[in-house]
C-alpha cells in the first residue's frame, strides 16, 4: 500500500480512493463506514482499525480531519496516520481500536481544493440582501480568486514585491488604486454598495457545548450534518480515550485549561509531549490566537470544549501551521504580527516564488454580468495562506509518532495474582488482583462530569460457577491511577474441574480477562 502524498491536498475523490485501496489491501484490520450523507450526497467516512474482537469493545484512540473546509492537510494529515498504523504498526490493533475521519466536511473541502477558495466550512446563501456577492468561478478556470475594479479611493494597491496580491494602501502610496471582492455574481443588484451575500459557516462552532449564537455558528448547535453527524459518534462511543483534532492554522499543540489541578497538568504535558516530538508550540487553549496584550479567552462551541466537557473526553487541537510558519515564525510572534502587512505577504510571495510555486494569478480582464467589466486575479487562498505543502514531507510523519505515543499511553489492566482455594466440600475462593499498567488513569480526566464521565467504575465479573455464595458475580471498583491495585474476593460453589472466567473491564481500558481450573 502507497503512502498518501504528503505535499498534496486531497480532493473528494482521492480521498475515496485511498480509503477503498487502504480497505482492499487490509481487509482483515480496517473497515469502512459512511456516517452520513452531506447536503451535496458525499459520504462522511469513518475507518475504524482493529485486529480480533468488537472493535467497540476496546479502548479507542480517535483521529479527524477536515473539519474546516479550506485546511486540506489536515485531511493529508489523517491518511498519513491511516498509512503508518496499518503499514508500520499493526499490532497496536490487537488491544487498541483507532478510527479516523480523514475528512469531516467533504462538500467544503473539495470545494476549497478545487478553487482555491478561502471558506471556513460552508457557504450559505442570505436571502433578500441587495447587491450581495456569492462566490462563484466567472471565467470558467475552476478558480474562484478574486475581482477588483479600479477605484482611485479604493482600499488596496499592487506592489512590485507582492506580485499580483494586492495588499492594503498606505499613504503615499501611488496608484492605481483598487476595490477588492471575492470573485462572484452579485445577487439583487440595484447599482449600491456591494456586500456580501453569503455567511461563512464554521462547523467547529456549532458544537452543544459553551454554544452561542453568532451568524457562523448556525441556528442552532448541531445545525448541520457534519457537526451533528461528529457529536453523535463520539456520544455513542464510550471506549474512546483520546481525541486528535487535526486543523490548519497557526502551528500549535492546543490544550484545554480546566479548573481541576491534575487534569490542568495531564493537559499541558499532553501537548509539551507533542511539542518534544514534532516540533509544534504548545498553546494554552485560551490563549491561541490572541496577542499578548489581549486577556486570555475561549472559543465557544468548539469540537474541544464538546469532547473535554460534555462527554469526558480529552483532545487536543493539532494545528499543522500556515504560511508563516513556514517563512520560519513560531505561533506566539505570529499572533503579536499585524499579518496582512505588505512586508510579510511578500516574504510569502518570493518564498513560494523561489520554489517556482504560484500563490496568486494574472490579473485579466472578465465580463461580469452584473458590473460590466472588472479584473478577476490575485492570490489563491488555499495555496497562499498555508503552509508550503513541502512542509508536511517532514512534519506529518512527525505527527504521526505523536499520535502513536499516546496510543501507547493508554489504560492496561492486568492481573497481580488469580487464586482459587477450597474451603470446604465444593466450596472455594476466588481471589483477583487487578493493576493498571497504563501510563493514563483509567478515566483519563479527574474532574471531567460529562456524559461518558459519569461511569467511572471498573466492572470485575466472575463467570462460570454453579453459585456465588458472597454476593453478585460482579464488583464496581474504583478506578485506578497508573500502577494502582485493587482487588475482589469471592466464595463460590462449584466442582473439580470447572471453567472459571475473570473479567476486569473499563470502556478507555485494555481489558484482563483470565481462566481458573478449579483445582
Amino acid at each position: 500500500m502507497e503512502r498518501p502524498m504528503l505535499n498534496h491536498f486531497h480532493n473528494y475523490q482521492e480521498i475515496c480512493d485511498y480509503l477503498f485501496a487502504a480497505q482492499k489491501a487490509y481487509p482483515d484490520l480496517m473497515k469502512l463506514k459512511s456516517l452520513a450523507k452531506t447536503g451535496e450526497g458525499r459520504d462522511i467516512w469513518c475507518v475504524t482499525l482493529s485486529k480480533g474482537g468488537d472493535p467497540d469493545s476496546k479502548p479507542a484512540f480517535y483521529v479527524q480531519g477536515g473539519i474546516h473546509a479550506q485546511e486540506g492537510m489536515g485531511i493529508t494529515c489523517s491518511l498519513n496516520f491511516l498509512w503508518t498504523v496499518l503499514e508500520q504498526n499493526a499490532q497496536i490493533l490487537e488491544n487498541v481500536t483507532v478510527y479516523i475521519l480523514p475528512c469531516v466536511n467533504p462538500d467544503g473541502s473539495d470545494l476549497c481544493v478545487r478553487s482555491g477558495l478561502s471558506l471556513r466550512s460552508k457557504l450559505q446563501r442570505i436571502d433578500g440582501v441587495d447587491n450581495g456577492i456569492v462566490p462563484q468561478d466567472l471565467d470558467g478556470d475552476g478558480k474562484i480568486l478574486f475581482m477588483r475594479r479600479e477605484n482611485p479611493n479604493g482600499y488596496y494597491v499592487q506592489l512590485p514585491e507582492c506580485g499580483d496580491v494586492l495588499v492594503p494602501r498606505r499613504a503615499g502610496d501611488k496608484g492605481p488604486f483598487y476595490d477588492m471582492f471575492i470573485e462572484g455574481i452579485v445577487e439583487n443588484y440595484n447599482g449600491g454598495e456591494l456586500k456580501r451575500g453569503y455567511r461563512d459557516l464554521d462547523f467547529n462552532r456549532q458544537y452543544a457545548a459553551g454554544w452561542v449564537n453568532n451568524p457562523n455558528a448556525g441556528d442552532f448547535p448541531g445545525n448541520h450534518t457534519e457537526p451533528s453527524t461528529i457529536m453523535r459518534f463520539l456520544s455513542t462511543h464510550s471506549n474512546i480515550f483520546m481525541m486528535m483534532d487535526v486543523h490548519c492554522g497557526t502551528r500549535a499543540l492546543i490544550y484545554s485549561v480546566p479548573g481541576n489541578i491534575q487534569d490542568n497538568r495531564f493537559f499541558r504535558n499532553l501537548a509539551m509531549l507533542g511539542n518534544k516530538i514534532t516540533g509544534i508550540e504548545a498553546v494554552a487553549g485560551n490563549r491561541y490566537g490572541k496577542p499578548s496584550d489581549v486577556p486570555p479567552s475561549n472559543s465557544m462551541g468548539t469540537n474541544r470544549d464538546y469532547c473535554n466537557d460534555a462527554l469526558g473526553i480529552p483532545t487536543l487541537t493539532v494545528e499543522l501551521g500556515n504560511g508563516y510558519n513556514s517563512l520560519g515564525m513560531a505561533a506566539t510572534e505570529i499572533f503579536n504580527a499585524p499579518l496582512y502587512e505588505r512586508e510579510l505577504i511578500s516574504k510569502i510571495v518570493a518564498m513560494h516564488a523561489a520554489k517556482g510555486k504560484t500563490v496568486a494569478y494574472p490579473w485579466k480582464k472578465v465580463k461580469h454580468p452584473q458590473l460590466g467589466e472588472v479584473e478577476v486575479g490575485g492570490r489563491d487562498y488555499h495555496d497562499a495562506y498555508f503552509m508550503d505543502a513541502d512542509d508536511m514531507l517532514e512534519l506529518l510523519p512527525k505527527v504521526a509518532d505523536f499520535f502513536l505515543q499516546v496510543v501507547d499511553m493508554v489504560p492496561v489492566l492486568n492481573f497481580t495474582h488469580l487464586t482459587c482455594d477450597a474451603v470446604g466440600e465444593d466450596i472455594y475462593r476466588i481471589r483477583a488482583g487487578i493493576v493498571n499498567n497504563g501510563q493514563l488513569y483509567t478515566r483519563i480526566l479527574h474532574g471531567a462530569t460529562g456524559y461518558h464521565a459519569t461511569r467511572d467504575n471498573i466492572d470485575f465479573k466472575l463467570e462460570g460457577a454453579q453459585e456465588i455464595l458472597s454476593r453478585s458475580g460482579a464488583e464496581s471498583i474504583k478506578a485506578l491511577e497508573s500502577l494502582d491495585t485493587a482487588g475482589a474476593e469471592w466464595f463460590i460453589r462449584a466442582k473439580s474441574g470447572d471453567k472459571l472466567t475473570v473479567k476486569a473491564t473499563f470502556p478507555k481500558a485494555v481489558n484482563a480477562v483470565a481462566e481458573i481450573i478449579v483445582p
